[in-house]
């Protein structure tokens, strides 16, 4: 019996082997825990190092890298006339020319806190809850302050709001409205129409008001335009939401930290363990093998690739 199951193991892993191609390339940076996404390409930042890299997924190539890159750099955005550079410890925004040659920098007066380009403009809340506004071009459109001290700067349907952590008087605040109170307590991740209370593992639905209540420590929520898929670490669970309602729940091997709907495929990564569990539609779920620390996961034409932050690789699986 020993010996059938063995050989059983034996086959479901080459199974697994011959269903996907890995391959693997070092990216020529580390410890990038915030990844921007432009036409392909991933703008991959170490603010510790002081290190950006401009990475072309489906050529697998680096395009560009820079060293000596600010100061604590939180945010890279490309916008039609260049990029705009988020330094949170200097603190400043500054712009650069499609050449990456620096035309501009604007000093602030505190350190940011989070920042998010939309429609043109970029949306930048300081510590203490100062909301500045830029054009592209770094001419400063608008100054405006929250209540207390948000933790979080989201924009929806172009209205900027901010949410405020471990708060009993007010989950988010919309720019020229009251604070409101939604019972949740660390409102911290904005996907879609649902607004993600991370450590209580409950979703706000910004549209209809309604809280779906799933389970504690949601790492990650994805939107394929139809269905939510939230990744619950307490649970080590993937819940399918359609229509504020869980009509699925995937129990999962090891511990879900980032979840993407790939084509017809669910990836799942497990950072502590270093997996990618990949469930595929009216399939079971394969485990394979990644590099130190999966971080973000990006579609290419055939598949998928891994970016694994502390071995500084990008792992690529595809299929023939």
């Amino acid at each position: 019996m020993r010996k059938l199951l063995l050989i059983f193991s034996l086959l479901a892993a080459l199974t697994v082997s011959l269903a996907w191609n890995v391959d693997k390339v070092y990216v020529g940076i580390k410890y990038s825990f915030r990844n921007f996404r432009n036409n392909g390409k991933v703008f991959l930042v170490d603010p510790f190092s002081r290190k950006l890299t401009i990475y072309d997924i489906e050529n697998r190539r680096v395009d560009f890298s820079i060293e000596q890159f600010g100061s604590f750099v939180i945010a890279v955005f490309s916008t039609s006339n260049g990029y705009l550079i988020v330094d949170r410890t200097s603190p400043s925004v500054l712009k650069f020319d499609p050449d990456w040659r620096q035309i501009k920098k604007v000093p602030l007066t505190r350190r940011v806190q989070g920042s998010v380009f939309s429609n043109g403009n970029l949306y930048l809340l300081l510590e203490g809850g100062t909301l500045c506004v830029f054009d592209q071009d770094l001419n400063q459109l608008s100054a405006h302050n929250f209540t207390g001290s948000p933790a979080y700067l989201f924009v929806w349907k172009e209205l900027p709001f901010v949410t405020y952590l471990w708060n009993d008087n007010a989950d988010i605040q919309f720019l020229g409205d009251e604070p409101k109170d939604f019972g949740l307590t660390t409102p911290a991740i904005f996907e879609g129409s649902y607004l993600v209370d991370t450590r209580g593992g409950q979703l706000l639905n910004m549209e209809t008001g309604k809280v779906i209540k799933l389970k504690p420590y949601i790492s990650s929520v994805t939107f394929d335009g139809k269905t939510y898929y939230a990744a619950s670490q307490s649970a080590s669970t993937i819940f399918v939401i359609n229509e504020d309602k869980i009509v699925q729940s995937i129990q999962v091997p090891y511990t879900p930290t980032a979840v993407k709907r790939i084509q017809d495929k669910l990836v799942i990564l497990s950072a502590p363990y270093n997996k990618v569990m990949v469930i595929r539609d009216g399939g079971s779920l394969e485990v394979l093998e990644t590099g130190e620390y999966p971080l973000d996961v990006f579609e290419i034409a055939n598949g998928f690739a891994v970016y694994c932050s502390d071995s500084g690789e990008m792992w690529y699986y595809t299929t023939e």
